[in-house]
């Protein structure tokens, strides 16, 4: 509803709909991690049963070390729980962003949006603080934002953030010279959730 379009029910609304999105992101990654993983095995376990046809032991012995090292990686980062946690926490989000559609903004119903989305949040892991801005940006342009408010995310981050975290210092200076020139309003709650400090330091 356009009620929730202002002040702090925009912020409310805009932080369950950025979660829903950063959610479907990692959900969308822990998958393809998965899915290449189990490809990999069985690729190389069928090629090594060939080879092993053909009798050529040194290409199978490399090849079940590879069958060996994709069922490793599986078996410790576990890609596939990963997916299904961002999975459900995703599900969680649309079901409350689909309720916020259909309350009127009211101080009430703030609140309850407010305490239903904290609910959510004491069950998520540590966000991967680039995809989270990534979603931060995606939801912007949704909302029908100009290219120029978008936080400058370079293309490293944009790849790499869903392993570690880097460069948070140049978006904090990004906002610095943009709430100056008057590109984006000084201590907009949006901008500031997303940037609230500078911070080098990569979630687990």
């Amino acid at each position: 509803m356009s009620e929730w379009n202002d002040g702090e029910y925009l912020y409310a609304s805009f932080a369950v709909e950025r979660a829903r999105r950063y959610h479907s992101k990692m959900l969308a990654y822990y998958e393809w991690c998965y899915y290449l993983i189990r490809a990999a095995t069985a690729l190389t376990g069928t090629a090594s049963f060939f080879v092993v046809l053909a009798k050529d032991l040194d290409i199978a012995k490399y090849l079940t070390g590879v069958v060996a090292a994709s069922a490793a990686l599986d078996s410790i980062f576990r890609f596939n729980r990963k997916a299904r946690i961002h999975d459900a926490l995703c599900r969680r989000f649309t079901d409350l962003s689909g309720k916020i559609a259909g309350w009127e903004a009211t101080p009430a119903n703030l609140k309850k949006a407010r305490t239903a989305r904290l609910q959510i949040e004491k069950d998520e892991r540590p966000v991967r603080r680039l995809i989270d801005l990534q979603a931060h940006n995606e939801e912007l342009r949704a909302r029908g934002r100009p290219e120029n408010q978008l936080l400058p995310l370079s293309w490293l981050q944009r790849k790499f953030g869903y392993i570690w975290t880097f460069g948070l210092p140049r978006l904090e200076r990004w906002r610095a010279v943009s709430e100056d020139s008057g590109t984006i309003e000084k201590d907009e709650p949006v901008i500031v959730s997303a940037l609230p400090h500078v911070d080098e330091a990569t979630p687990q």
